[in-house]
């Protein structure tokens, strides 16, 4: 019997995004702003989305084809242990599949048919029956005979979502985009740069911070700490006879900052004390609680890997190695014993950077010396993924922790953690001020000089018509007045349906018939940009504002900053923190500009709004460098 294809399943379904309570707000938001960017705006650009690790980027992808793609979706791993993350969470045979256990969808049958592309083995029959196809990025390079990029028309796929997207620079990245050309390219990542620090090629249409995700309860929060010696020496050239301190070192400039990190990395009294500090930390986290936390290691490589394990192994620490050697029946064990908590330490050698979902790996030890962000940014993410709340006994369940030694330099790289935890309690703040659209006391606006007396005045009574004259009442002439009636009656829908004006109902049947990919729930798209805005104002610009200028979020300091004059005089004497004023400052500066309250505002009214958040931002940060120089 040939397989079943339904190149409209993307189309047809009718899955539950919005208001789903058991999707994450990142995932729903995500999903239409690249439901905007390809379907109401039709652009043609690649678009980028970044997500922090944790926060829900498999299920995001499960859910960007829905109503946006028109026939076939690649998505493409750029490692095997993310291609089975995304496989294990999308595979429609499993009960717990990503679309039941949101509820995206209640049938079994009305899941997408989904393959692992895996080259010879994979026939074309099989191929053309799939929705979805997840492959492995060094599956698609065209040197092999297997590849699709030798075989696949350059239509077979509508939608190719990249997870990972920061590591497009690759030349099969590229070669497959430029082959599937009329694809909608999405590039997911967790960060907007790639691996050589240069800005992923495409269009920003969405990005999540990790302190929105703090301050949300999606990733666990985190703790540094760092092992300072009481002494340190060091050796050079095996000449043991004569030992430095760090701080000689400096003085003398024989030796850099770098030598200096690499040396500690391998040196086995430091890497046990961090091992012994670690021990200590997993002890108490194990302490009143059954969660199975463990530790998770990073070595430069396996040789360091193997004498870290040993240190473990001496305090009686079951330990696994997670490197690419390994053959793979030693790398399933290897998994197995940390998915059946058998190790409480998995050491990684450039195995579990990214990808690699257990939500128990809860302290970060740092054996290596990292001096690019993102590979730290990518390690340190293993232990973000939060633990489910009913499963957690305390707070501390779900506070991930780093340590490392003080002479690996790490410092500058926790800053950035360091911002984002600080900008994550202002967010948990602002959650609790619900209002950011209140209206001023009224008040007294004094008289008009009133119309002029000398014209004269004009009034209209009823309801006027359109007289129209047709030659000849052919078939296409009826056909027209039908597909009218049909579009009035859509319009009036709308109106009613959204409480907008009729050229807004007009814009929005517009956009819909000129895509096969019509806004099926113009409710619910439009519900979506109006929190977003929200969102923008409460998690993103008032975070920034208060970090940058170091300002109290609770206290009043800013009532006189220059602000709050003319038409918004009002806001110190209602609202009672720096975090709402400005909040609400913004909110009430787009009312303005718009004419409307935001409960009258159309959808392209919300468009711009969004064009002028940047400008009013920059108009903000200028008054209040010139109040805090003064």
């Amino acid at each position: 019997m040939a397989f079943q294809y339904n190149e409209n399943y993307f189309m047809e379904s009718n899955p539950l995004i919005y208001e789903n309570g058991n999707l994450r707000e990142p995932q729903v938001q995500g999903y239409f702003h690249v439901y905007e960017n390809f379907v109401v705006k039709q652009k043609l650009s690649h678009a980028v989305i970044v997500l922090p690790t944790g926060v829900g980027k498999t299920g995001l992808m499960a859910l960007l084809p829905y109503n946006i793609s028109k026939g076939r979706v690649l998505i493409i791993a750029p490692q095997i242990v993310i291609r089975e993350t995304v496989i294990d969470a999308l595979n429609p045979d499993k009960p717990d599949n990503f679309w039941i256990k949101r509820k995206v969808f209640d049938r079994p049958q009305d899941l997408p048919a989904l393959i692992e592309f895996e080259g010879n083995k994979t026939n074309k029959e099989v191929l053309e029956a799939a929705n979805i196809v997840v492959v492995n990025i060094q599956k698609l390079q065209s040197r092999l005979d297997s590849s699709p990029l030798n075989h696949l028309p350059e239509d077979f796929f509508d939608m190719i979502i990249i997870d990972e997207a920061h590591h497009s620079t690759a030349r099969t990245w590229v070669e497959t985009t430029q082959h599937f050309s009329k694809a909608k390219v999405v590039k997911v990542t967790g960060t907007p740069f790639r691996t050589d620090k240069e800005k992923i090629t495409g269009d920003l249409v969405y990005k999540y911070k990790l302190s929105q995700a703090m301050a949300n309860g999606y990733v666990k929060s985190l703790e540094n700490f760092t092992y300072i010696p009481e002494t340190l020496y060091l050796t050079i050239d095996e000449d043991t006879s004569k030992k430095y301190t760090v701080e000689e070192l400096n003085e003398l400039g024989i030796k850099d900052e770098d030598w200096i990190s690499r040396s500690v990395a391998y040196s086995i009294d430091c890497s046990k004390s961090v091992v012994d500090q670690s021990i200590e930390m997993l002890e108490a986290k194990l302490k009143n609680t059954p969660v199975p936390h463990k530790i998770i290691a990073v070595a430069s490589d396996i040789k360091q890997a193997k004498v870290i394990q040993e240190l473990y192994y001496e305090r009686n620490i079951p330990t696994t190695i997670i490197h690419s050697d390994l053959t793979e029946e030693e790398k399933e064990k290897a998994f197995s014993d940390i998915k059946n908590h058998r190790v409480k330490v998995v050491i990684n050698v450039s195995m579990l950077g990214e990808g690699y979902d257990h939500p128990y790996l809860s302290i970060a030890a740092i054996f290596r010396a990292f001096r690019n962000p993102l590979p730290y940014a990518q390690f340190v993410g293993r232990i973000l993924r939060s633990i489910p709340f009913e499963e957690t006994e305390k707070a501390d369940d779900n506070i991930g922790q780093i340590i490392s030694h003080k002479h690996l330099a790490l410092e500058e790289l926790w800053e950035y953690y360091k911002e984002e935890i600080q900008e994550s309690e202002i967010i948990k703040h602002l959650k609790d001020f619900d209002i950011l659209d209140p209206s001023p006391e009224p008040e007294d606006k004094g008289t008009s000089k009133g119309r002029d007396p000398s014209i004269g005045g004009v009034t209209e009574v009823g309801s006027g018509k359109i007289v129209a004259d047709v030659y000849l009442t052919t078939e296409l002439i009826r056909q027209k007045k039908a597909e009218d009636r049909k579009r009035e009656q859509k319009i009036l829908e709308l109106q009613k349906l959204l409480q907008i004006e009729r050229t807004a109902a007009e814009r929005i049947l517009d956009t819909s018939d000129s895509s096969a990919a019509a806004i099926k729930r113009p409710d619910l798209y439009f519900a979506s940009k109006r929190k977003d805005i929200d969102v923008t104002i409460k998690e993103s610009i008032v975070p920034n504002l208060l970090l940058k200028f170091d300002i109290d979020k609770k206290a009043i300091s800013l009532k006189d900053c220059g602000l709050f004059r003319g038409n918004y005089h009002w806001i110190p004497t209602r609202i009672r923190d720096n975090g709402g004023m400005l909040a609400v400052y913004f909110s009430t500066y787009l009312k303005s500009e718009i004419g409307y309250s935001k409960g009258q505002w159309t959808i392209d009214d919300y468009d711009i709004a969004y064009e002028k958040l940047p400008q009013v931002e920059e108009y903000v940060e200028k008054i209040l460098t010139d109040y805090f120089n003064a």
